[in-house]
């Protein structure tokens, strides 16, 4: 049976469908971009605002509390009494100290006051103090100021690669790097320690055996990013997330 001409599709046709089908996929990826953007949007207003309550109430009324107790204290007759209000003292101390750095960790206030770069530089500070480890950070003379969504992006990644030296590398030293080349902003983390298997790592990440690694390779791929992981025993471990910049230094 002979197939007549008109009842096969032209070459015309099918490459408008395939131009059709193509835009239809684009316009969804955009969308699930924008929609899963806009979930990190939302979470990260959940952790301002918590930070904020913590900061603002509970710490302020831990400190008012903290400031009674040591009057009442001074003006305690009994030693034992007085021995009771200083543990009392001393414990709401360490709970506001705690609160604090709890404060800080969901959503410091010095990156939506100050910064990127001022909130890497706290970040090195504040991990290399508890963890005896000494961090560097540089920041590029050259790189603009970057949007709300690419600030909390890289100062996730930082903090994220940060934690994972601090409780797998066995690392002395480790080092934070921004900088602007080819028209990306690139983030990059290095340390001196113990190096991994980075294959082996994302696909237990795909698994769904960790989400650290995975979730930072998905977060920057939803700003059209990458993400990659050069390790080896001796080496240590240098993590780079490169993410295109337009010109209002928001991701293209």
């Amino acid at each position: 049976m002979t197939t007549r001409p008109d009842d096969t599709p032209s070459l015309e046709r099918l490459r408008a469908d395939y131009g059709t089908l193509l835009a239809r996929l684009e316009a969804s990826d955009r969308r699930f971009r924008g929609l899963a953007r806009s979930v990190f949007r939302v979470q990260e207003e959940e952790r301002r605002r918590i930070a904020r309550e913590l900061h603002d109430g509970i710490g302020q009324n831990l400190t008012a509390l903290k400031h009674q107790l040591a009057l009442l204290t001074a003006e305690a007759p009994d030693p034992a009494l007085q021995a009771g209000l200083d543990a009392a003292v001393e414990l709401c101390a360490r709970t506001l100290a705690d609160t604090r750095e709890l404060s800080r960790l969901l959503r410091p206030q010095v990156l939506d006051d100050l910064g990127l770069a001022a909130a890497l530089r706290w970040l090195g500070r504040a991990v290399g103090e508890k963890a005896g480890l000494t961090v560097s950070v540089a920041v590029d003379a050259d790189v603009p100021p970057l949007g709300d969504e690419l600030q909390t992006l890289f100062f996730r990644i930082a903090q994220e690669s940060l934690t994972n030296v601090v409780r797998h590398a066995g690392a002395r030293e480790a080092a934070i790097a921004l900088a602007v080349r080819d028209g990306q902003a690139v983030l990059t983390v290095w340390d001196d320690g113990r190096g991994f298997d980075v294959d082996a790592a994302l696909a237990g990440a795909s698994a769904g055996d960790s989400s650290g690694l995975g979730g930072m390779r998905d977060r920057v791929a939803l700003h059209g990013g990458r993400l990659r992981i050069d390790s080896d025993g001796d080496g240590g471990t240098r993590l780079h997330a490169s993410v295109p910049l337009a010109d209002d230094g928001e991701p293209r």
